[in-house]
């Protein structure tokens, strides 16, 4: 027979000691556990910033060194929040190698904002050659850096290129939709070639694609002058003021800016 007093010899002093210790390590289990599966916890705040677009692109305009930085002054500016024209969007991809090599080496060269503008301008004019051929269907899938592998394309194309570059080196850009004025012409602040013009196509009824009849064009900010308007078919840089560009309106995604389907503003340009 088993006595009450038979089983407290049997149990080991050690087991008062182990039971604790047991529940508290199954507890600090259960509660890293916790931790780590919370979508609050440090380490779910740092995935989200690796993969965040705004921290992507901000970090990759910082990439670029050079002997000019105009961040804080893109910072400081009232008038309208310009880090907007600093995002990477879908056709400026900068971040692609082959354009952000273009815009290390144009920022490594130029020693101001103006003149990287400039470079940029003549870069992409030498680079690709201009065709009117683009269809709206082409020009929805196209990218700054599809544009510099083909190396050919109309207005559209070379204004992606333009921005994707200005905007890789920090230097706030944007596209612009209209069209061209036949009787109305400015002098440039700065052309690549003397003489050589802005690309302009004949009027096709029904043709609603920006191909230089209906046209595209970049304005670029700098600290000293506010915008200016870059004409990427002749490698020109012409006051903003310019009575010759017709604005529609500021693109605002990768489909807007390859047509302008109002018929009463082509109507307008047909006889400016």
């Amino acid at each position: 027979m088993v006595t009450t007093k038979n089983v407290r010899k049997k149990v080991s002093p050690m087991m008062f000691i182990a039971i604790p210790a047991m529940i508290f390590f199954l507890y600090v289990l259960l509660s890293n556990k916790s931790t780590v599966d919370s979508p609050s916890s440090s380490s779910s705040t740092s995935t989200y910033i690796r993969i965040s677009t705004s921290s992507s692109s901000s970090s990759s305009t910082q990439m670029i060194e050079g002997t000019w930085d105009i961040t804080e002054q893109v910072a400081a500016y009232s008038s309208e929040n310009l880090r907007k024209y600093l995002i990477e969007e879908k056709d400026f991809d900068y971040s692609h190698q082959s354009v952000l090599d273009v815009a290390k080496k144009i920022k490594a060269e130029s020693s101001t904002v103006f003149e990287a503008i400039k470079d940029t301008a003549k870069y992409t004019y030498d680079t690709v050659k201009y065709n009117s051929k683009v269809s709206a269907t082409q020009c929805y899938d196209e990218t700054a850096s599809s544009v510099l592998h083909a190396k050919v394309g109309d207005c559209v194309s070379m204004a992606r290129l333009d921005t994707a570059i200005l905007r890789a080196m920090g230097i706030p850009a944007r596209t612009v939709g209209g069209c061209l004025s036949r009787s109305v012409s400015c002098a440039p602040l700065f052309a690549a070639y003397p003489g050589i013009s802005a690309k302009v196509t004949d009027m096709s009824e029904g043709d609603f694609k920006k191909r230089g009849f209906l046209h595209e064009w970049v304005e670029a900010w700098v600290p000293e002058k506010g915008w200016v308007l870059v004409e990427a078919t002749s490698g020109q840089v012409f006051p903003i003021t310019c009575q010759a560009y017709i604005k529609y309106a500021y693109d605002t995604n990768q489909y807007d800016r390859c047509v302008i389907t109002d018929k009463s503003f082509w109507n307008i340009c047909a006889v400016s």
